[in-house]
């Protein structure tokens, strides 16, 4: 896979994850099962048009740089920035596309267990959100392992990838609970 297709299903994927973690812990060990759905389902969405939004306006940004660069490389004959920015503007797109794509697809992966025990009739608890949870650190242990060669610089990279999801699961979890208590 290109480089920056591959920065981009790393990027919507650990935000996805890392968005879901955060409003499952935080919500749902003292909220409905209605109410956590709800909430990591429009968290996702919504991080995912933004990660889209974002990506391509970041992509087009570099583009204008580019496009400077060109200018004052190229001969003028071989300069046509109409043709070399349609052709960006399109994979720029594709960024865009892939960014929100895997965003949603993190969020949905946070989903799973409560899908699960939703098509089961099973009363959410925190089994739901353990499963979650340890669902989420083994991708994100994954996400973070996928650059590096060497076993024990993966082993490093994942386990540092997965100890930020379980620190952003702590903080919104005992956010939720401070929530609970003064509300």
């Amino acid at each position: 896979m290109e480089r920056a297709k591959s920065r981009y299903v790393i990027l919507g994927l650990s935000d996805g994850l890392f968005l879901g973690l955060g409003i499952s812990l935080g919500i749902s060990v003292f909220h409905s099962y209605q109410l956590t759905f709800a909430s990591i389902l429009l968290v996702g969405v919504s991080g995912s048009l933004s990660n889209f939004f974002s990506a391509y306006n970041a992509e087009n940004f570099v583009l204008g740089q580019q496009m400077k660069e060109y200018r004052k490389i190229l001969f003028a004959k071989e300069y046509d920035p109409k043709k070399i920015t349609k052709l960006k503007k399109a994979k720029n797109l594709r960024y865009a596309e892939i960014g929100f794509l895997s965003t949603l697809l993190g969020s949905v992966i946070v989903l799973l267990p409560y899908l699960v025990y939703y098509a089961l009739n099973e009363k959410q608890s925190v089994t739901t959100s353990v499963i979650s949870l340890i669902l989420s650190l083994i991708i994100l242990a994954f996400i973070g392992s996928y650059s590096r060669e060497e076993k024990a610089q993966k082993i490093k990279e994942g386990l540092k990838t997965a100890g930020i999801g379980l620190l952003i699961a702590a903080i919104s979890a005992f956010l939720g609970v401070l929530i609970n208590l003064f509300i």
